[in-house]
């Protein structure tokens, strides 16, 4: 039976449902399963907590801590001892000046020793693999690497940070036999990175469709507020703020519309503001952070999802966007703008809307088409479960990964 160490910067943490999802789906198809983590959280800020348990996915969770000393001459000391006991592995991973190669090297290879009988190692996050594939160079690591991207971790802001990227990943890339990206736009970021072309494969994070179910073909209220419903951390590239402009039009027209957000983040106080200001206080809710449970309730009792997210300041935006996903599944149509990898995770005119980015207006016309057409409001419920059902599948996702960590 083959293992699978699944190597997470964070573990448990505020956003792994998809990371989650592949670590039950290896469990269920007969392999061992172990995480390894940057860093180890607590149980009670995951949003998976009930899962994680039913699992039991923490009792084969290490963190990894190279337990390097403080001080600099016990680092060197200790270091040259280490480097000694384990030359072999030592000089075929030393890399630049002597200094470094005895403040770095030697606790790595002491820490990744305890690893060899690893099968497959699936980094989630590029950057956490870094170590890893170093160890393999070395020739002390003989398990498997997998790769997987979401997007921050291929992102550059300029020609420097690129270069950067281009140095770092290049042993990862070597040494990683397989890599994985959510969407053709993702692609395009890692194979500008140095990643060749014939490693890269494309599998959307997946959903379980069996759980995210809701009913099928929904149908407007005839009496009452439409709810519209968003879902994401408050941080500039989801792009609430202009969400929450596009009710405000709405709104102002005689559109009854209540629109929930589900999360938290750094833009809390600033959305409050705005919903203030507008004097939305009625007609917009900011939930906080829920459980997929909660999550899963809340699709069931809306109509329509605004992904809103959008290119930011520092040129980042959304890769895929799994909750999309989960939406469609739940029969609510999707209103986006059209920007990063979200053109590939719905069906313009079929499924949702995409609109051109940071236009409120054509945001706020695209939701009240929906609304003033029921008809054509219950045929996208119908084909935005059809649309999730056939490209955003769990088993389908999970089935690729496996062929990937038999193969």
């Amino acid at each position: 039976m083959k293992t699978i160490c699944f190597v997470v910067p964070d573990f448990p943490s505020v956003s792994e449902t998809f990371v989650v999802n592949q670590m039950i789906a290896a469990k269920n198809r007969g392999f061992n399963v172990q995480v390894l983590t940057h860093r180890l959280g607590s149980l009670e800020q995951s949003s998976q907590k009930e899962l994680l348990e039913a699992h039991d996915l923490l009792k084969d969770t290490l963190m990894i801590n190279y337990h390097i000393p403080e001080t600099k001459w016990k680092q060197l000391l200790l270091g040259g001892i280490l480097a000694v006991r384990f030359f072999k592995y030592w000089r075929q991973s030393f890399k630049g000046t002597l200094r470094h190669g005895l403040l770095n090297r030697p606790y790595l290879i002491r820490f990744y020793r305890k690893l060899q009988g690893i099968d497959v190692f699936h980094v989630q996050f590029a950057s956490g693999g870094i170590g890893l594939s170093e160890m393999k160079e070395a020739g002390l690591i003989k398990g498997k690497i997998i790769t997987t991207f979401h997007g921050h971790d291929a992102h550059v802001k300029n020609a420097n940070e690129l270069n950067h990227l281009k140095r770092i990943y290049k042993t990862l890339f070597q040494e990683s036999e397989h890599v994985t990206v959510n969407t053709p736009y993702l692609e395009d970021k890692v194979l500008a990175l140095g990643c060749k072309r014939e490693r890269i494969h494309v599998i959307p994070m997946g959903v379980d469709l069996g759980y995210f179910k809701g009913e099928i073909g929904k149908e407007l209220p005839l009496k009452g507020a439409v709810r519209l419903i968003s879902v994401g951390r408050f941080i500039e590239f989801k792009g609430f703020n202009y969400a929450i402009q596009a009710v405000k039009l709405l709104i102002d027209q005689g559109v009854e519309v209540v629109y929930t957000i589900v999360g938290d983040g750094p833009l809390d106080i600033s959305l409050r503001q705005q919903i203030e200001a507008l004097g939305l206080k009625d007609k917009v809710k900011l939930e906080g952070r829920l459980s997929q449970q909660e999550i899963k309730k809340e699709l069931e009792t809306h109509h329509l999802y605004l992904m809103c997210s959008i290119t930011d300041s520092k040129g980042r935006c959304e890769t895929q966007g799994v909750v999309t996903a989960e939406a469609q599944a739940m029969g609510l149509p999707v209103v986006a703008f059209n920007n990063g990898g979200i053109p590939y995770t719905i069906q313009d005119g079929e499924t949702g809307r995409l609109v051109k980015e940071k236009d409120v207006e054509a945001y706020a016309q695209a939701i009240l088409t929906f609304l003033e057409q029921q008809s054509l409001y219950k045929k996208m419920s119908l084909k935005a479960r059809d649309f999730a059902m056939t490209n955003f599948s769990l088993e389908l996702m999970t089935e690729r990964f496996i062929n990937l960590y038999k193969n």
